[in-house]
């Protein structure tokens, strides 16, 4: 579905369409955003085939498949964890000499793995750095339904440079600000992105392990303060966590995580809930699983965590 030109020269390539990435394309297509679908074999022929449908309106995005066209200014990152490994060569292929890539998967190492993939294809070790920028997007709320994805809240984007990695220039984050802009969507640069991801992870430790062994709905966390409590009790595990990590997050973190978590549709189901209900592997391995991880290093207790880890497991079997 076409839509009105925007102007801008930069050419964004999306890996990844699944709930968050079609919204994001339907987004971008609708204002008129040069954007492709990136992907290869039966994902490429189903994605022409039958396109995507978005709010009740089906999109016929173009489908670079293997990410043979490259040299896309902006590739965004939308798959699934589980996924990553699996699409890294599209998305340096895409990528080519000079783009952009643009991590939104939860997590905390999404990035550096990216970075690794880049050496190993031989990019310059100068380069490697700045062409990764760390991003997450936060309030969106989109869910499958019968007749494609629906979504209420558009969320936000936030994105930076790490200055203990390297700096990325500002060439480059003004060129992202101008292709959210151009599309509606809202983009804020993160002064501390290091820390913004780690709120996102405290985030999804909470709600997605929460609401996929309750396998409830956003609605039920609003309601009932007992799914509250359950939710909040991982967070604080991964809020103490990234004080031994020298992030140090604070209770107001995950305070403005409840007021955002008040306006989310009451009906649309986290990620993890609707890969429960569909028998895909979860993400635990990323949230609990890393939670874990880290607390052993530190010589501290995941109590809650280790109880979500197992939980998740066994529903996976």
């Amino acid at each position: 579905m076409p839509g009105r030109d925007t102007g801008l020269a930069e050419r964004v390539g999306l890996v990844g369409a699944g709930a968050v990435g079609a919204s994001l394309v339907a987004m971008m297509l609708d204002a008129g955003v040069r954007v492709a679908v990136i992907a290869n074999g039966e994902r490429a022929a189903r994605l022409r085939a039958e396109g995507i449908t978005v709010n009740g309106t089906k999109y016929h995005p173009p489908v670079d498949e293997g990410g043979e066209q490259g040299g896309y200014d902006l590739v965004i990152v939308a798959t699934k964890s589980t996924q990553l490994d699996e699409a890294l060569q599209l998305i340096v292929r895409a990528a080519g000499r000079d783009g952009v890539i643009m991590s939104l998967l939860n997590g905390i190492s999404s990035e550096a793995i990216i970075r690794d993939a880049l050496r190993l294809e031989g990019t310059p070790p100068e380069s490697v750095e700045r062409r990764v920028v760390p991003a997450m997007i936060l309030g969106i709320d989109a869910t499958r339904c019968d007749d494609g994805i629906a979504y209420l809240n558009r969320g936000t984007v936030y994105f930076g440079a790490d200055p203990t990695v390297a700096p990325i220039p500002d060439s480059a984050l003004e060129a992202i600000e101008r292709v959210f802009a151009a599309a509606g969507i809202p983009a804020s640069r993160s002064p501390d992105i290091t820390r913004t991801l780690w709120w996102k992870f405290m985030i999804n430790v909470g709600i997605n392990q929460a609401s996929a062994i309750l396998r409830a709905p956003y609605g039920l966390f609003q309601r009932s303060n007992h799914a509250r409590d359950l939710m909040v009790a991982a967070m604080e595990e991964a809020r103490t966590l990234s004080d031994l990590e020298g992030v140090g997050l604070t209770r107001s973190d995950i305070d403005q995580w409840i007021t955002t978590l008040a306006g989310l549709n009451p009906e649309a189901k986290t990620s993890m809930v609707q890969d429960v209900e569909q028998g895909r592997p979860t993400e635990v391995d990323l949230f609990a699983g890393t939670v874990l991880e880290l607390a052993s290093r530190h010589g501290v207790e995941a109590p809650v965590n280790r109880v979500f880890f197992q939980l998740l497991r066994a529903m996976e079997k």
